[in-house]
């Protein structure tokens, strides 16, 4: 029997293969469309989430359900010694919390749950760090240990194209958004202390996503265990911006990965970004 297995949600953005190789439970997020609700990739496509986010009604996100969380964990209680819940910042979203009142629920196996105190695809990759290690058979102290190096090590650049759907759907005041709207600036975002915020703003796109990069380099010194390129719906670009990456950056594992609904709700179709990581 497996000692330790891995949930996280799919706001991490871990590949669907990597999941699926890696055995990472993950817990669909709740997409909204006015009345309609969707779990992210389970009742709506790719596709038609960002057809849809142009549409006329604003789109917003929630965590799972506890009782999502509790299904996941009941399914794999009688797999493992430990699983580790692993998820978004709790400065965000209430994702964690969620997790954890499923975990008092449960009581055939240890559940513990992490707030990892970053966002998106630098979760995604901490989980996916963790579930490797487990897999080749390590207790959950060692996994834990990884888990608190990827915490310390993972960062997140995300260049934004457009302030558009940040101002729609409410996350910097009207005001802000026009003017930076006006003077075509473009943010990148990263998070600090476990908040999401605009760390630089730069006068093109194209220019942001050079920065990204920048930052990247200089966070791991140029060498990162994982190396990811982000994306929403910008799958050849994040291809032709890893190629570039490869050059500034080495890294022992590299992935192209979409940020999935929950990015792409709040920061709208064609951002590109850089995560690197030491686990």
């Amino acid at each position: 029997m497996a000692s330790v297995r891995v949930v996280t949600d799919s706001a991490s953005g871990v590949p669907e293969e990597v999941a699926q190789d890696l055995r990472i439970r993950v817990v669909p997020i709740q997409l909204q469309f006015g009345m309609e609700s969707f779990k992210e990739g389970v009742d709506i496509t790719v596709e038609e989430l960002y057809r849809r986010i142009d549409g006329p009604v604003i789109p917003t996100t929630s965590q799972p359900a506890p009782g999502d969380f509790v299904a996941a964990y009941r399914e794999l209680a009688d797999e493992c010694d430990d699983i580790l819940s692993l998820h978004l910042t709790s400065k965000g979203s209430g994702t964690c919390q969620s997790a954890r009142l499923a975990a008092q629920m449960i009581d055939k196996v240890r559940v513990t749950v992490v707030d990892t105190l970053t966002a998106s695809v630098a979760t995604g990759m901490i989980v996916i760090a963790a579930a490797e290690a487990a897999k080749s058979g390590m207790g959950f102290e060692q996994v834990m240990e990884i888990v608190r190096k990827g915490m310390a090590t993972t960062h997140i650049f995300v260049a934004l194209p457009t302030l558009k759907y940040v101002r729609r759907c409410g996350r910097v005041p009207q005001v802000h958004a026009l003017v930076a709207s006006l003077l075509n600036i473009s943010p990148i975002l990263s998070v600090r202390d476990g908040l999401v915020e605009a760390i630089e703003r730069v006068r093109t796109f194209r220019g942001a996503v050079r920065r990204t990069v920048e930052l990247a380099e200089q966070a791991c010194g140029g060498r990162a265990r994982r190396l990811a390129v982000v994306h929403t719906n910008a799958l050849e670009e994040a291809r032709k911006l890893l190629s570039q990456i490869r050059e500034r950056i080495s890294a022992d594992v590299a992935y192209v990965c979409d940020m999935r609904g929950s990015m792409a709700v709040h920061g709208g179709p064609g951002m590109l970004g850089v995560v690197v990581s030491g686990v």
